[in-house]
């Protein structure tokens, strides 16, 4: 700290000619301003204090009479310079004041001693308790500390290095380095000693009586003059390093096979989205789970509505590139010139309409991650081979461009066409076609795995709770007409009427005459007819007494009919196959009568 932040205006300056030519009207100013001392100036410059002593005129009777002062000029007291330190100072003056000065001795002002002292008394306050505070941390440090003088003679050491070393305090304090070495309490060479002579940091491996080995960092001390201080070794314990090291270790692997295991738990839980109750689905699922760790090309094929895109999706979102994006676009959903503009972005002016800048296409945004071609078989022959550029270069050209630009992302594509009947009819490229189909995943219809119904059913049902904040159930008598049903529309269709039927059925519970009419007039495609089930089920007590034709039954009625055939064949029993169904043995046998059904 500088004294410059201490000075102070005074109150009062007296001017050197005015002191010379008339000192009584000085004196009464100082007077006037209760001042005893005050700074003296000569054109600017320091020229010393005036003080003011009182005198006092007595008889000689012994009686006060009179009060009188007069005044002496020290020309020869001290000054100092703005720019000194506080710490370079000592209090050598009897003075109140103390004139400062700048480099060309010209008055700046004066230091009240009464504040400097205070600051200076507080300095050292707080230099005390930051010296307690750093004993306290020194002793207090797990590493062992030595510190020593410029000299080399050692002036402290912290009981943490005496634990490490196996030696007292006392043999340390006051010995030199070297003799430390020749006591055979270091072993050559000393790390703190090299440190030291050479002027620099040095780290090396000390041996100690103790028969250990411990890592010896030594650091030089400077002034601010770059003059060398002494020098602070801190020794680390090896032994602890080393089982910190192997614990680390140990963490790493865990941590490890953490992340291995919330992988694999990442990605059942993405597959755990895909309801597969039958081989077929079960079958599907895993291949799309090992497939996610690979950058091969996948094929999905199915027809609409199978939920080809959720298997890309999931796909992605269990693959390494998870981190980057999942790009989809339907080929059939636009025409051959826009669909290429957005596959692969244009160039300034490329045609009429393009902007400016140009655009990139969905290649490009696709970079790092995924890009899900959905329904290609609809794309032209033409942006045909421009796909196929990209499946054995990774590069393409934008519209109206020139350059190559090269893409990394991995492509998934999906169609419900035959692509082989595509080929065969000039529709698609067959080199594009093997290049797609490395991995081909086949998501069977609805209707071909009825097994996957009633888990779907109540998937989309938890789906739609949670989402409208409803808590739907289905009757049992429902799932099972659902499941006899073909669905034309595979699981868009069955989710479309979950979602339906939880948002217009205000009973909590969904029944049969909750199904929407529109539901029953669709063609039912299922090949079982009633006798068909009868021969299934081999069952010689039921049997149809009267056969109702099967033009005048609509889905719903065929499906009810085959319900009860089956139950009864189970069951065995009408107030059994009621219980069964959640209906009435009243219901059963009016059902029975209507569709013929005869138990004999």
């Amino acid at each position: 700290m500088l004294l410059s932040e201490f000075v102070r205006s005074p109150k009062y300056t007296v001017d050197l000619n005015l002191l010379q030519s008339d000192s009584q009207r000085v004196i009464s100013k100082m007077k006037a301003l209760s001042l005893l001392e005050a700074p003296v100036s000569n054109e600017g410059r320091w020229a010393g204090i005036f003080r003011v002593f009182p005198s006092v005129q007595v008889f000689p009777s012994g009686s006060t009479v009179q009060f009188t002062e007069f005044g002496v000029w020290m020309d020869d007291a001290p000054y100092l310079y703005a720019d000194t330190e506080i710490k370079e100072w000592q209090f050598l003056t009897d003075h109140n004041i103390i004139g400062v000065v700048n480099k060309e001795e010209e008055f700046l002002g004066v230091i009240y001693v009464a504040d400097l002292q205070r600051e200076i008394h507080s300095m050292y306050k707080k230099a005390s308790e930051r010296n307690r505070e750093m004993d306290a941390i020194i002793d207090n440090a797990y590493d062992g500390i030595l510190i020593a003088d410029a000299l080399g003679y050692v002036t402290r050491v912290n009981p943490s290095f005496c634990r490490l070393t196996g030696v007292n305090e006392q043999s340390f304090v006051g010995v030199h380095l070297t003799e430390l070495v020749k006591q055979g309490i270091f072993k050559e060479p000393s790390v703190t000693w090299q440190s030291l002579q050479e002027r620099r940091e040095v780290s090396g491996l000390q041996r100690y009586p103790t028969g250990q080995e411990h890592l010896v960092t030594s650091v030089p001390i400077f002034d601010q003059a770059g003059k060398i201080q002494g020098v602070v070794a801190n020794v680390r314990d090896m032994s602890e390093l080393s089982r910190l090291r192997e614990e680390l270790a140990e963490v790493q692997d865990q941590s490890q096979l953490y992340k291995t295991e919330l992988s694999n738990l990442r990605k059942r839980v993405f597959f755990d989205e895909i309801v597969a109750v039958s081989p077929q689905m079960r079958n599907v699922r895993e291949l799309a789970e090992r497939v996610a760790n690979f950058d091969s090309t996948v094929l999905i094929l199915g027809e609409s509505g199978v939920g080809k895109e959720v298997i890309a999706s999931l796909i992605h979102k269990s693959s390494a590139r998870s981190q980057g994006p999942f790009v989809k676009i339907n080929c059939g959903a636009l025409s051959e010139e826009l669909l290429e503009s957005e596959l692969f972005g244009y160039e300034s002016g490329a045609f009429t309409g393009a902007r400016k800048a140009g655009k990139i296409g969905l290649f490009e945004a696709a970079e790092g991650g995924c890009i899900f071609l959905d329904e290609i078989g609809e794309m032209s022959p033409a942006l045909q081979v421009k796909v196929l550029r990209v499946l054995q270069e990774q590069e393409f050209t934008r519209v109206g461009g020139v350059e190559p630009i090269q893409v990394n992302c991995r492509i998934i594509a999906a169609t419900h066409r035959n692509l082989k009947e595509q080929i065969r009819k000039g529709l698609f490229r067959e080199d594009l076609y093997y290049r797609l189909y490395v991995v081909p995943l086949h998501i069977p219809p609805l209707r071909e795995r009825k097994e996957d119904i009633p888990a779907m059913l109540q998937y989309f049902l938890n789906k739609y709770n949670q989402k409208y904040g409803t808590q739907k159930t289905i009757h049992p008598v429902v799932i099972q007409l659902l499941q006899h049903y073909s669905w034309p529309g595979n699981v868009r269709q069955l989710s479309n009427l979950i979602e339906r039927m939880v948002v217009t059925i205000p009973e909590t519970v969904i029944c049969e005459h909750h199904l929407p009419e529109d539901f029953f007039n669709l063609e039912n495609s299922s090949e079982d007819s009633s006798l068909d089930v009868l021969k299934k089920t081999g069952n010689r007590h039921i049997s149809i007494k009267t056969k109702v034709p099967n033009k005048s039954l609509n889905a719903f009625n065929e499906m009810e009919r085959d319900i009860i055939i089956q139950s009864l064949s189970r069951f065995g029993s009408i107030r059994k196959v009621a219980q069964a169904l959640g209906v009435s043995h009243t219901a059963i046998i009016k059902k029975m009568k209507k569709y013929g059904i005869e138990k004999n």
